[in-house]
């Protein structure tokens, strides 16, 4: 009897378990993170994450990021990332192993060759991390203008990390955003990366506009 009883537990807890899993793959699903998102609050399961509007780019994009991340301490981003590579924004969680980046670069960009663009960068990239998993890459539409990005994972030294670039044309101009996580979280913050790259707000000067 006791054993029938701990199988009976054993397979509640199974069927809990694949329901729990159902419900956030059901939460994670593309339209209801980008809707959430925007919202301002994603729910999943006994978990909720608050976001916030936020001006990335001054006067031109807005992201919303968590509310529970924080600028990244200096001395931590010198270590993570070189000083020709730095982010100019970098926003991390508590554990410091889930950052949201956002780098605008002086480097010539043109949203009319943006699937040009992807593809001689993720060949870069490929080239460069050999040992690389590649889980995507392809130009989306986001605030009206086209968006490059590509995604993969990649060995370190205490596992291994998904990241996720996106990449947006501004006034000629590129502005790279990223999500990076250890892959342990990458079930639930890659779609939220997505969700978040399909809320930004761009809203490109005008002409005459200083």
């Amino acid at each position: 009897m006791e054993h029938m009883d701990e199988q009976w537990l054993e397979l509640i807890s199974k069927q809990e378990q694949e329901e729990r899993q159902k419900a956030l793959k059901s939460a994670l699903t593309a339209e209801n993170v980008s809707r959430a998102v925007q919202a301002g609050e994603l729910v999943l399961g006994d978990e909720t994450i608050k976001f916030s509007r936020m001006e990335v780019v001054p006067g031109q994009v807005f992201m919303f990021v968590p509310d529970s991340f924080e600028p990244m301490p200096e001395d931590y981003a010198r270590i993570k990332y070189p000083a020709d590579r730095r982010p100019k924004l970098i926003y991390t969680d508590s554990t410091l192993e889930i950052n949201l980046t956002v780098n605008p670069t002086p480097n010539r960009m043109v949203n009319d060759e943006m699937e040009t663009f992807v593809k001689d960068l993720s060949f870069m990239i490929r080239r460069m991390q050999p040992n690389a998993k590649w889980h995507g890459e392809g130009v989306r539409e986001v605030g009206g203008r086209k968006m490059g990005f590509y995604e993969f994972s990649v060995p370190v030294l205490d596992g291994v990390m998904y990241n996720g670039i996106f990449f947006i044309e501004l006034d000629g101009k590129g502005v790279f955003f990223g999500l990076n996580c250890m892959e342990k979280y990458m079930e639930q913050w890659r779609p939220i990366a997505h969700g978040i790259m399909d809320a930004l707000q761009i809203n490109p000067k005008r002409e005459g506009e200083e």
